[in-house]
């Protein structure tokens, strides 16, 4: 596609699915428990030894050796007749062979202090000193749940709370992931407010949050945004100090001589994935890669379109660098009511939409873009429907795909 004109934008579907497949999963790291949360399991987290680790007690109560009556003692090595007081999940001394239990025993205090166990029989429950439980009672035996190296959590799932848990008790201090890519955010424009409402023809920045916490949403790793004027130079030296491997642009991406994206995308040699999409809101979205291996998404400065931009493009190309699975198809509802017509007959027309169950099925309420800056629609959004040309009519069956993923 030239440099102008957006003759050659992509339907929908076929940008969506540029954007998952252009990119390839990035390597893996090892990573520290506390950083590795919402990551992609790279390599399986196996037990560090086998568990238990040693014989343990299955119960609270007495490690005992030989017959009874048992005098208690703290040696770590019993010897026939005596027994030490465990609670459950303690190693076992040397010689145990068997737990009594609490209930099935009786303990006595001798006149020089010492004190004995003995056990009940089984029938009577009266203290019987020929009464001893079976060798192995109330013992777990060395390895009996898992053996040193056995599995605990598989590759390539989301790094949980659960995860990080199960980990840290098996004695892990970090995992092997894949590395979550980092992102750079360039906002430009040079009547953007920062603070307060819109005044004096000058409108407030609602992207410079929006895009970073996107893309942490997305499993990657976001850095501050950065406003920068819309001048070529400016631009160059950003995208060329950006150590990131991605780099989302907002604004400037209108196939005009006064918009500078795509002349620095040219003047840098970008391989052009895409350039323009046939899609309402969010048109022309663009990307490219750099030659450097880093990718560049253009995202419209008009915050409707914007986000179009990020559920279109960004989501996925972040999904394809972390090593997610590839979504193979989206969910569907049944719209309620009509959607707004896309600005061309040939345009997919994303629309925010409140989704809820009703008998049996999911029912899509379509939602206004109205409020500031249009964004109450999406504000309020279950989903956004994905309403193909030609659709979009009450009781019409579209899929959709999440707001933030």
């Amino acid at each position: 596609m030239s440099t102008f004109g957006l003759d050659g934008a992509l339907s929908w579907t076929e940008a969506h699915h540029i954007a998952s497949i252009c990119a390839r999963q990035l390597p893996d790291t090892h990573a520290r428990l506390d950083e590795a949360a919402g990551a992609i399991l790279a390599q399986p987290i196996l037990t560090l030894s086998a568990d238990p680790a040693v014989d343990s007690a299955a119960i609270n109560g007495y490690a005992v050796c030989g017959a009874g009556p048992w005098h208690l003692t703290d040696e770590p090595t019993l010897r026939p007749g005596h027994a030490m007081r465990i609670r459950t999940g303690d190693p076992l001394p040397q010689h145990t062979d068997a737990v009594l239990t609490i209930d099935g025993s009786v303990a006595e205090q001798h006149g020089d202090g010492t004190m004995s166990v003995i056990a009940l029989d089984e029938l009577t429950r009266l203290p019987d000193e020929r009464a001893r439980p079976g060798l192995g009672t109330g013992i777990i035996r060395e390895a009996e749940f898992a053996p040193s190296g056995a599995l605990l959590v598989s590759p390539g799932r989301t790094v949980t709370p659960s995860i990080l848990a199960i980990a840290a008790a098996a004695g892990h201090d970090g995992i092997e992931i894949v590395r979550p890519p980092v992102v750079g955010v360039i906002v430009l424009g040079t009547s953007l407010l920062s603070q307060g409402q819109s005044r004096r023809g000058r409108v407030r920045d609602a992207l410079s949050n929006t895009v970073p916490s996107f893309v942490a949403a997305c499993g990657g790793r976001g850095n501050p945004a950065v406003r920068a004027p819309d001048t070529p130079e400016l631009l160059l030296n950003e995208i060329a100090d950006a150590a990131v491997d991605v780099i989302i642009t907002t604004g400037s991406t209108a196939p005009t001589p006064d918009n500078h994206v795509r002349q620095v995308m040219r003047d840098l040699g970008a391989h052009w994935l895409i350039d323009g999409v046939a899609v309402t809101p969010g048109a022309q979205m663009l990307l490219a890669k750099l030659p450097d291996g880093r990718f560049l998404v253009g995202l419209p400065g008009e915050p409707g379109s914007a986000l179009a931009g990020l559920v279109t493009l960004v989501a996925p190309l972040i999904a394809a660098l972390r090593g997610a699975p590839a979504v193979l198809s989206y969910p569907t509802a049944v719209l309620f009511a009509d959607t707004p017509a896309g600005e061309f007959a040939g345009d997919t027309r994303l629309v925010p939409i409140r989704l809820e169950m009703l008998d049996a099925a999911q029912i899509a309420y379509p939602l206004a873009d109205n409020g500031p800056a249009g964004l109450a629609g999406w504000a309020q959004a279950d989903a956004v429907a994905i309403v193909p040309p030609g659709a979009g009519l009450r009781g019409d069956v579209v899929h959709h795909l999440p707001v933030v993923p």
